[in-house]
């Protein structure tokens, strides 16, 4: 019989031995890695951490959140909400370009007054659809939202019409 122990192979070198407890062996790991230099040279060594904490979070779902953030994606409530931000904003920058072109032609040439204005209703009506196609939007989003603080406002025709100059 053969009392010499075997050569450690990878697999066994990362064993934990039956004798040692589990927070012995996971600080015997990390001792031996810094004494190799596995620590020495990583990004942002000497810096601080950053604060990553969010202060609007129970500490229960901080771990979620960190996991999402980390990993590049959103919430789906979160980027339905950036879509209708962006959708609405095109829109509303369409309507004024519609907006100022429509006077600026109106002055150069007031005989064409019925046509130009016919055309401006048709910009109109194409905006109307676009809200009522926003606000589609918006009653999935505010259905979604994790709270009634997060919904955001239908838009309204003529409150939107009203803001151009």
């Amino acid at each position: 019989m053969n009392d010499a122990q075997p050569e450690p192979t990878p697999e066994r070198a990362h064993r934990k031995p039956q004798e040692q407890t589990w927070d012995n062996w996971v600080e015997q790991l990390i001792q031996e890695a810094m004494q190799r230099g596995d620590f020495d040279n990583l990004p942002g060594a000497g810096k601080p951490l950053p604060n990553r904490r969010n202060p609007y979070l129970a500490d229960d779902r901080q771990l979620a959140y960190d996991l999402v953030q980390n990993s590049g994606h959103t919430l789906p409530w979160i980027g339905d909400a950036q879509e209708i931000d962006s959708r609405t904003e095109a829109a509303r920058q369409r309507l004024r370009q519609q907006h100022d072109s429509y006077r600026q032609q109106l002055a150069a040439t007031p005989a064409q007054s019925a046509s130009l204005t016919a055309a401006w209703e048709q910009n109109c009506q194409t905006f109307a659809q676009e809200l009522s196609e926003i606000n589609r939007l918006i009653d999935n989003y505010n259905l979604k939202a994790p709270s009634p603080r997060l919904h955001k406002l239908r838009l309204i025709l003529a409150e939107e019409l009203a803001r151009l100059p």
